[in-house]
């Protein structure tokens, strides 16, 4: 399943800063800014983007495991 916000949720978001949780140990891997459905979008380059970064390397890791990637809004 797909996630996204609303476009009601984007439009009062405006730009935000977002972290990303690996769920296994509950430590912060990724900290990102951004627009839209932006935090959601690292999830389908994992997926379908061949590059090798050590942040989409936690994210096929995480998935493999058969869990979800943890994220939360800090700052809108």
């Amino acid at each position: 399943m797909k996630e996204y916000f609303s476009q009601k949720t984007q439009e009062e978001l405006k730009f935000y800063v977002y972290i990303l949780i690996d769920p296994r140990d509950n430590k912060i891997f990724y900290v990102g800014k951004g627009n839209g459905n932006r935090v959601f979008s690292h999830i389908n380059d994992a997926i379908f983007n061949p590059s090798v970064t050590e942040k989409l390397e936690i994210i096929r890791a995480i998935k493999i495991d058969n869990l979800k990637v943890k994220h939360f809004i800090v700052r809108h």
